[in-house]
């Protein structure tokens, strides 16, 4: 099981925006680095346009339950951009997206 904490400013998202850290598929935007901490840290985005608080709110809980299904060596930095589409996947079809992410095989 997988610790996890949040990102607390705007300059760790930004840092982890890159194009090499990034998985687009479904909808789904999945970036993913190494981190040199004792912890992974996560960050869930979808925007109010895209879904309603309650869908929002359903799809963070998802993804929190993916990542903390995540066994691999080593702490993550973890940032997900959902949009509408995103947010419609179940759990075993987010788990299988964000398990293929090349930066954890």
């Amino acid at each position: 099981m997988v610790n996890f904490t949040t990102f607390k400013n705007k300059k760790h998202f930004l840092d982890l925006k890159k194009e090499e850290n990034c998985l687009t598929e479904k909808g789904l935007r999945v970036y993913i680095e190494k981190n040199s901490l004792d912890h992974t840290r996560l960050g869930v985005s979808v925007s109010k346009t895209e879904a309603n608080s309650v869908k929002r709110n359903k799809f963070k809980r998802k993804i929190k339950e993916v990542v903390r299904g995540i066994k691999k060596e080593g702490n993550f930095d973890i940032y997900i951009v959902g949009t509408r589409e995103g947010t419609a996947l179940n759990f075993s079809e987010l788990r299988k997206i964000i398990r293929t992410h090349p930066k954890l095989n």
